[in-house]
């Protein structure tokens, strides 16, 4: 076997799951089609506190490294109208994903056990009782098992005939970043803007993301180019960004709402984006992509020596994943149901500012500390507005 496991991506929840399995005494190879780091990728760019205690159990200190903290979530109407809550289990924070990823790589890379093989993308893979095979244009690596780590339109998912197309209604995404010269922000902000919502969070002390979600036809206004565009909707919910220099390319991202048939079966794993994505609106998916490396990791760590078997590791992540997966689309259905409409989210954002309580456990239940279930009628009642 060239390593007990082969992670295709290299983007951080492939090189959290190699650190975690590096550092557990397994030899990990990690392809990453990309030639160097850093590079740039649409993502919310909000990390949850979840996703931060990962990295800090992994020995990567966020905020230690500059990274901007998160206290919170605010969600807001244009006309006036907010809600803010607080994270009780500690930060969360601004990751700008060309630090990020480039951070995470680096690190990766020197855990010992850990290879990185940037500027190698896998062209195929194959998995039997023998082993696992993936083919590369350098020639094929074998291992006990292999983990896709490679994103929203996941190649090992469509290989294996997992993939499935996107279901619900198309929604897309113009994601940039805005020079900000204003105060401290530590806060992810929400703003509805009726057909679309945008979605902002701190990236630097003078820079903000900044992601226009919505309805394709909603995020490009007649007669105006798609930086016009962004830039307009961008001021409409931010005044004070009116004018603001755009620091980055303006990317398109989506359609969203994707989930494979399966995300694990006998030696073969999908993790992160590639296990599927709900909706950028909740900004969970880089930390729920983490939980799912660490949860993976523990699973994999005993099958991947001796007389191991990766199949059940697949059954225990599958059933795993499954809640993890109920959890985050009732998560996003909700949001997006008093997102789309006007008279649900001003009467929820008048509830919740009566009970700050009930966003706080609403954001846990978001981040995966608590259960949907463990809502009280008081936090039902206040989504409702009363």
């Amino acid at each position: 076997m060239d390593a007990d496991l082969v992670v295709i991506g290299g983007g951080p929840v492939g090189a959290a799951l190699a650190m975690f399995l590096g550092r557990a005494g397994r030899r990990v190879t990690v392809l990453e089609k990309s030639g160097s780091f850093p590079r740039d990728k649409p993502c919310g760019e909000g990390l949850m506190p979840s996703g931060v205690g990962v990295l800090d159990r992994l020995g990567v200190d966020l905020i230690g490294a500059g990274f901007p903290p998160l206290r919170g979530v605010r969600y807001r109407l244009a006309s006036g109208g907010s809600a803010g809550g607080t994270f009780r289990s500690g930060a969360g924070c601004g990751v700008r994903r060309t630090r990020l990823d480039q951070l995470l790589a680096e690190r990766a890379a020197a855990t010992p056990g850990v290879e990185l093989l940037l500027g190698c993308a896998a062209t195929g893979l194959s998995a039997d009782a023998a082993g696992a095979r993936v083919e590369t244009a350098s020639g094929e690596l074998r291992a006990r098992a292999v983990v896709g780590a490679d994103g929203l339109r996941s190649s090992v998912a469509r290989w294996l005939g997992w993939a499935r197309p996107p279901h619900g209604a198309a929604r897309y995404g113009l994601v940039g970043h805005l020079a900000y010269d204003g105060p401290r922000v530590e806060e992810i902000v929400v703003t509805l803007l009726g057909r679309v919502e945008v979605y902002s969070a701190p990236t630097s002390g003078d820079e903000l993301l900044v992601a226009v979600l919505g309805p394709r036809g909603a995020l490009r206004r007649p007669g105006q180019s798609v930086l016009e565009s962004y830039r307009g909707i961008s001021a409409e919910a931010h005044p004070e960004l009116a004018g603001a220099a755009v620091t980055s390319a303006v990317h398109g991202a989506g359609p969203f709402r994707v989930g494979p048939a399966r995300v694990a079966q006998g030696r073969v794993f999908l993790a992160g984006d590639a296990a599927g994505f709900t909706d950028p609106l909740t900004g969970d998916g880089i930390a729920a992509g983490l939980v799912q490396a660490e949860t993976l990791g523990r699973f994999l760590l005993p099958e991947l020596e001796g007389s191991g078997a990766p199949a059940r590791a697949a059954a225990r992540y599958r059933a795993w994943r499954t809640g993890q997966w109920r959890r985050r689309r009732l998560v996003s259905g909700l949001a997006l149901g008093l997102s789309g409409s006007a008279t649900l989210g001003r009467r929820a954002l008048a509830g919740l500012g009566r009970r700050p309580g009930a966003l706080q456990s609403l954001l846990e239940v978001n981040d995966g500390s608590r259960g949907l279930h463990s809502l009280s009628p008081g936090d039902w009642a206040a989504l409702a507005g009363f």
